[in-house]
């Protein structure tokens, strides 16, 4: 029972956070390894490039418009049945399995710092099960968020026409590997960010739980401990939600490109397949592991880079904390009232 409510906990309040969801992943793929100067790099070929086109998505408000302009209202709810799908799959197991812990008392140590201890091991280790288990849906979901036309395309364009077709597509091309392609970007993300949410919001409800305004209402109680958790969860999991979004979204080199390159070995890769970073066998040459597109970020972009789309992040982290925590609290307390 546990399990399921974590899901629908999740799945209630992906629907309100997920125009978030696509703003953030338009400005995390925008001017993707360019320096704030115009001035890009290419790690395949050494090769520059400029661009002077307005950002679409400088701010949160602008993003808004760009998209109601270029894609009209559904744009905002774009990887919509993907994205409530990996919140029920993630959040279902990792939920189910915190609570557990919590239930058998593996989250509480002898002293509150032992206590906050094994609530980040615990809260790590079920975000790493759960992003394991549903790691497939969370790549569909960043490419079908990315794509748009014109000066509002960001990152590669996948042309999926649904999430059916989009793990169908992967799973004939690629294999089941496929579908776990930028495995380890995801891992090291929910890791950090589960950590940080489930153990900052379980020690702000035993604190906040000491005053007589959080005794009288479960509903308040976890929506002033999920303000704080959402603050802190957005903070150390933003620069790995960055490089989660930009390892999923790397494209795969087209049969005629690696057919060229195995005919001459010295063009470019980026000449071959501008924009996609894959090498001839179509592995990603753009970013090769989460270091590497930590560091690549680091020095083209600067901190800055690691921290794109954060305005954007925290909207959609902090208001999903609240009803996802919020949801799953209440959901909890009706089952303790009407199955004891």
């Amino acid at each position: 029972m546990d399990f399921l409510l974590g899901g629908c906990a999740a799945t209630c309040a992906g629907f309100f956070s997920n125009p978030f969801d696509v703003i953030k992943t338009r400005q995390q793929l925008h001017g993707e390894l360019m320096q704030r100067n115009g001035q890009t790099t290419v790690p395949a070929s050494g090769a520059t490039a400029t661009s002077n086109t307005t950002n679409p998505y400088s701010s949160v408000v602008r993003s808004f418009r760009s998209i109601l302009r270029s894609e009209g209202v559904l744009g905002l709810q774009k990887g919509l049945v993907s994205a409530l799908a990996f919140q029920f799959a993630m959040n279902s197991v990792r939920l189910g399995i915190y609570q557990t812990a919590e239930n058998c008392e593996w989250t509480r140590g002898e002293t509150p710092a032992g206590t906050l201890l094994r609530s980040i091991a615990w809260g790590g280790l079920s975000g790493v099960v759960g992003s394991t288990v549903a790691c497939p849906l969370y790549m569909v979901k960043t490419q079908i968020q990315a794509r748009s036309h014109g000066k509002y395309a960001v990152g590669y364009q996948h042309r999926h026409t649904s999430t059916l077709d989009a793990l169908t597509g992967i799973y004939r091309t690629h294999g089941i590997r496929g579908l776990w392609r930028g495995y380890p970007g995801i891992v090291t993300r929910t890791a950090i960010g589960s950590s940080a949410q489930l153990a900052t919001f379980s020690t702000c409800k035993d604190l906040f739980s000491q005053f007589d305004w959080a005794r009288e209402s479960v509903a308040i109680t976890a929506f002033a401990a999920s303000m704080v958790s959402g603050f802190f969860t957005c903070v150390f999991m933003s620069p790995f939600d960055v490089i989660a979004t930009r390892l999923f979204n790397q494209g795969k080199a087209p049969a005629r490109c690696r057919c060229l390159r195995r005919i001459h070995p010295l063009i470019p890769v980026s000449f071959l397949t501008p924009g996609t970073g894959v090498d001839a066998n179509g592995r990603g040459l753009l970013y090769r592991s989460v270091v590497d597109c930590f560091t690549k970020t680091l020095r083209a972009e600067g901190l800055h880079g690691l921290y794109k789309g954060f305005v954007p992040n925290y909207w959609r982290i902090a208001p999903h904390t609240i009803l996802n925590l919020t949801f799953w609290d209440q959901f909890k307390a009706w089952r303790d009232l009407y199955y004891g």
